[in-house]
């Protein structure tokens, strides 16, 4: 900045007087102070040898040929605009009303001759002295300028293009500046659900987004690990509390959708309202908040929980943040609840939800300057597991090569046995897919890997330790009650296991398989009618899939010791 402030030490100066004399006086005293000067005898002249060397300062003269002093400034200042070329009338007509007429001109001061050579040097000075500050002010917010696109790109380019399903997801933004402080974000777990994130974080601009990388790193790394989302949100406060200032903070609304359960979960941490829609826009469910905004507590509140919903293959989850309900018009009404509900009612019978409530808002605020960000997210409940469980091919010629593969012993081996309240606190799915990873590496069994540990150990959880009845999940109300109940028993668990095995065998003709080995303390279940199912049980209920599921993905499913142990064996072939 000091560089650019010393090329202008050799400023331009440009006199404009009909006044041959006077234009020989004032370039003296100018280039006393270090201008270099141009001159002009009428306003014409002026005008084009301003727009030829565009000088740093402009000595103006009212009364001249062709062209007089004010119209002279009039088309000076309208082609200076964006900067501070400062203009100073020079004139003997020393009346209120010339004064009145220089300023409304355009003109930044008045000088009346006669006048000493001091009070002339003086009045330079001090005009100077306030456009140099504009200058400084001006770099400023250029480089400000270009700070704020550095991060839109960052954002746009790094952070949102990586979300997931964005030819499914509806997602609109639009910043109130250069640069949001939305953000929206979406990343697949292993097992193919679909986790979703509406944060709005204080205020907007370049300022409101600093806490935008670390949350998008927090979000996506631990979903593609399979932590829970209850986990995630639970890290993404403590995050957010530690490394922003305590103005700036991110009201948010999590969602998980899982369409192999016909379940979505939410929080809501200080967003408006976010709805759940069916098929013909009717609101199924409309979650308010029920949490401070993300980084204002260290700890959530020991209340806190995901809120649990039945859904149907065709419902829409709908996000907004407030930048859509606070909306204004010229009357000073705000958007509301209400207009957006009407608006969501018809974009979901169109289908295009989101573009129809964008234009809704813009037709209710009448081209009114923004106020805030707008953000909406349109997520549908179905099909997000399709392409894991399809990609699924049978390997069940491979499975004697397995037998004998058993038989040479493991590659390696690794266990983990959780107990009592330990196993309300952690885990394990996480913790046992990075060893996984860790010694293999991920790939396209990874998903396969996650669902079928998943559903195991929450099995062994659920009914084998909390000894819970799945068939309360046979109606698709009954969701919520099975989880209520579950979280009940897991604050009261003081007794019980869950033990986890992983043994890797590998050959260089099969590559090898896994088996997942998994024991509980339970009583044991009647295994058989999940494992081969009469033709009488096979309708599609909601409770017992994930046996059904875990059958699909790998090659061998035993139980034994009264159905309190299970052991998957997987081929990677």
């Amino acid at each position: 900045m000091v560089e650019e402030l010393d090329k202008r030490s050799h400023k331009l100066a440009l006199v404009v007087d009909d006044s041959v004399m006077q234009c020989k006086v004032l370039s003296v005293l100018l280039e006393e102070e270090g201008y270099r000067v141009y001159t002009a005898n009428d306003g014409i002249r002026g005008v084009d040898m301003y727009i030829k060397y565009q000088p740093d300062l402009v000595l103006m003269d009212i009364n001249m040929p062709r062209m007089d002093g004010y119209e002279a400034t009039r088309q000076i200042k309208s082609l200076s605009k964006g900067n501070l070329a400062p203009l100073i009338f020079i004139t003997s007509i020393d009346t209120e009303l010339a004064y009145i007429e220089s300023i409304e001109a355009g003109g930044d001061g008045i000088l009346v001759r006669p006048f000493s050579p001091e009070v002339f040097k003086a009045k330079i000075k001090s005009i100077q002295r306030i456009s140099d500050l504009y200058a400084q002010v001006k770099m400023l917010q250029q480089s400000q300028q270009k700070d704020a696109e550095l991060a839109e790109q960052l954002m746009s380019g790094v952070i949102e293009a990586r979300n997931f399903g964005l030819d499914r997801i509806g997602i609109v933004k639009k910043a109130a500046t250069l640069f949001s402080g939305d953000i929206q974000l979406t990343a697949q777990s292993p097992n193919g659900d679909v986790n979703v994130l509406l944060g709005d974080f204080t205020g907007h601009g370049l300022r409101s987004s600093i806490g935008a990388i670390p949350l998008s790193e927090t979000f996506r790394v631990m979903t593609k690990k399979g932590f829970s989302l209850f986990e995630i949100i639970t890290q993404i406060n403590t995050q957010l509390f530690h490394l922003l200032p305590s103005d700036l903070f991110l009201a948010a609304t999590f969602v998980h959708v899982s369409s192999q359960d016909k379940t979505v979960y939410i929080f809501n941490a200080g967003l408006p309202d976010c709805y759940i829609f069916s098929a013909n826009g009717q609101i199924k469910q409309r979650i308010r908040s029920t949490h401070p905004p993300m980084g204002v507590l260290e700890y959530l509140l020991a209340e806190s929980k995901l809120e649990i919903y039945s859904v149907q293959p065709k419902d829409h989850v709908v996000l907004v943040s407030d930048g859509i309900i606070e909306a204004r018009n010229k009357k000073g009404e705000m958007y509301g609840e209400k207009r957006f509900e009407q608006a969501a009612l018809k974009g979901v019978k169109k289908a295009n939800l989101a573009e129809v409530i964008i234009e809704d808002v813009n037709e209710f605020s009448q081209n009114i300057p923004q106020e805030d960000d707008m953000s909406l997210i349109d997520i549908p409940c179905c099909d997000w597991q399709g392409q894991v469980y399809n990609n699924y091919q049978s390997r069940s010629d491979t499975l004697s090569a397995l037998d004998v593969l058993s038989q040479t012993g493991p590659a390696w081996e690794w266990h983990l046995k959780l107990t009592g309240e330990k196993l309300a606190k952690i885990n394990p799915i996480p913790m046992a897919m990075n060893q996984l990873q860790n010694i293999e590496g991920s790939g396209e069994h990874w998903q396969s890997l996650y669902t079928i540990l998943t559903e195991l150990y929450v099995n062994a959880l659920d009914h084998g330790v909390l000894n819970l009845d799945s068939s309360i999940k046979d109606c698709a109300e009954g969701f919520a009650d099975y989880f209520r109940k579950r979280e009940e028993r897991l604050e009261l668990l003081l007794e019980g296991f869950v033990e986890l095995s992983f043994y890797y065998y590998y050959s260089h003709s099969t590559n090898g398989h896994i088996s997942i080995k998994i024991k509980d303390s339970g009583k044991g279940f009647s295994y058989a009618d999940y494992v081969n199912p009469p033709l009488s049980k096979q309708a599609p209920i909601l409770s017992g899939r994930g046996i059904n599921l875990v059958l699909q993905l790998c090659d061998s499913l035993e139980y034994s010791d009264k159905g309190t142990t299970v052991e998957a064996k997987y081929a990677w072939a």
